[in-house]
């Protein structure tokens, strides 16, 4: 898997990593992982941004939260 100098997505891929692919909560992993993706998107979204808001509230779709623009 590859590397991270942001130590959260370093973490987010690490529990990737971790997943076994015959849990059969599989489903359920990989979607409270996207919703972290998604909140950590936005957290940099904001710092890049100059906002002093807080994040905004996560997508309905954390599906979204994988999604670059050369992808779409």
């Amino acid at each position: 898997m590859s590397k991270s100098d942001n130590p959260s997505t370093q973490k987010l891929m690490d529990e990737i990593d971790k997943i076994d692919p015959n849990d059969s909560s599989l489903e359920e992993k990989l979607h409270e992982i996207a919703l972290k993706v998604a909140e950590e998107q936005k957290k940099i979204q904001a710092m890049v941004s100059g906002s002093t808001m807080a994040a905004p509230a996560i997508a309905s779709d954390p599906a979204d939260a994988f999604a670059c623009e050369g992808c779409q």
